[in-house]
């Protein structure tokens, strides 16, 4: 990211105390000037994430690489063992969550695993009805209906990655209309840890080399956009410190294919401790 989001908390204090002196002068000067330090320290409620920082927000989101894996399963570029899916999170899991943390990073982790089925041409009902009850009991139906949008049929490889990403995009742009700001970021370090769970899967198999498809480099600049974005809202949403800090290690776990097989069980373990 070009621009800490320490520096956009300043303006978005600065611009709330404005908006409040020009639209009331009931509120004391010096309450006016704790808000505004309290806001520039990071110590702000979350109903001050302003127009402007969630626009910043959005983009930073947006300029993430397209999540490839999906797709290039779909293309056969990627193959899965078609018998291999006994990595993929058991949808029994989710009678065990508790916390709005937690079912957001289920979530994610689901919504992977569905795009994978989905990719493999697999029956996806038992984990699109686990989705439907994470996404009711978080308060975002409309990710359910956006992420079961089907590509054009015998779409080519640059029409489903521009699906995929205008999908992707749509699901973040609703969740900030709707103040979720924080569920979409725990969705995506769950929908990190998953993709990189199927890139450490002993079934994978990679035309030619993983580098030259594409997929290291983009796995490690999906994961460094949300660790930086989420290291930077944990004092608006102090859940997100703790998603931060579990999957800090997860860049570096899939540079390549090899150091992802070796790390499988590090990264199992990650999806584990996400859904404390």
């Amino acid at each position: 990211m070009k621009k800490s989001f320490v520096s956009l908390l300043t303006i978005a204090a600065i611009t709330f105390g404005m908006a409040s002196c020009n639209s009331s002068k009931k509120q004391d000067a010096a309450e006016q000037k704790v808000e505004e330090e309290a806001a520039i320290a990071g110590e702000v409620s979350k109903g001050l994430l302003t127009a402007e920082l969630k626009d910043e927000v959005t983009r930073f989101l947006k300029d993430m690489p397209d999540s490839e894996l999906p797709y290039k399963v779909s293309t056969g570029e990627v193959t899965i063992s078609v018998a291999n899916t006994d990595f993929m999170l058991p949808v029994s899991k989710v009678s065990e969550l508790n916390t709005q943390a937690q079912k957001a990073r289920a979530c994610g982790i689901y919504f992977a695993d569905l795009n994978v089925l989905k990719a493999m041409k697999k029956p996806t009902t038992d984990i699109e009805n686990v989705l439907v009850k994470l996404t009711t009991d978080l308060d975002i139906p409309f990710a359910i209906d956006i992420m079961k949008e089907s590509a054009p049929a015998n779409a080519s490889k640059e029409e489903l990655s521009k699906f995929m990403k205008n999908q992707e995009n749509k699901l973040i742009d609703a969740m900030m209309e709707n103040d979720k700001a924080d569920v979409e970021l725990e969705l995506l370090g769950g929908m990190a840890v998953e993709y990189a769970i199927v890139y450490a899967n002993p079934g994978l198999v990679v035309k030619g080399d993983a580098i030259s498809a594409g997929l290291s480099e983009n796995m490690e600049k999906r994961i460094g956009i949300i660790q930086q974005i989420t290291a930077d809202l944990a004092k608006y949403y102090p859940d997100l410190e703790q998603l931060g800090t579990t999957i800090a290690p997860l860049s570096g776990m899939v540079a390549t294919i090899n150091t992802a097989r070796e790390s499988k069980a590090k990264i199992e373990e990650m999806r584990a401790n996400l859904l404390k």
